[in-house]
């Protein structure tokens, strides 16, 4: 295949720890056209295989895979690219979306709704309620007046505690996975607090 499909052949031993494990090479070449394999000689094909074959018999004499070229290969210029798309309507894809019956069940689950929650509870709250309400979003929204107005916005936030120990002469890293809550208030003078 090699012989008489492709010309100015060069072959590279690959010299990275997997490479030479397993005995890899690289060949670069330029393929003949239909006419320039319709016009070969016997004599050139049998002489590239006997090429290849000592290449085979021999591979440790291969030059490993140089980090600068030593030979370059011209590319001919080609026609300017047309690029075509065949692939699906997206923009009419994306129009028609709204209107269909998959996308109307789904978007209850994709744009859910905040809870709205209004009235008082029917009896008083203590401080783990109040905590479980924030750390929720039930809480979130504008609160005060004048200079102290501001929004407070709650979420839940996952931290990783590392810790280093010594085991038999070895550092063993351990990480711990862990929620906490984050308060971000912005207030009216356009400051911002992070409470973590």
């Amino acid at each position: 295949m090699l012989s008489s499909h492709f010309r100015d052949v060069r072959v590279y031993r690959l010299t990275e720890p997997d490479s030479v494990r397993y005995k890899q090479i690289v060949v670069f070449g330029v393929r003949r056209t239909r006419r320039e394999r319709e016009r070969l000689q016997d004599n050139d094909i049998t002489r590239a295989r006997q090429w290849y074959a000592s290449l085979a018999r021999d591979p440790e004499r291969l030059p490993p895979l140089p980090s600068e070229p030593d030979h370059q290969y011209p590319i001919p210029p080609g026609a300017p690219v047309r690029l075509v798309y065949h692939g699906l309507p997206l923009d009419q894809i994306e129009d028609l979306l709204p209107r269909s019956s998959a996308y109307r069940q789904a978007s209850s689950v994709l744009f859910a709704q905040q809870a709205d929650v209004t009235g008082r509870p029917l009896t008083p709250l203590h401080g783990g309620h109040v905590g479980l309400l924030c750390t929720a979003g039930m809480l979130n929204g504008i609160f005060g007046d004048g200079e102290t107005r501001h929004i407070a916005h709650w979420q839940s936030v996952k931290l990783v505690d590392k810790s280093e120990e010594e085991e038999d002469g070895k550092t063993v890293i351990r990480e711990r996975e862990r929620f906490s809550n984050e308060l971000t208030l912005v207030f009216s003078t356009g400051a911002i607090a992070t409470l973590k």
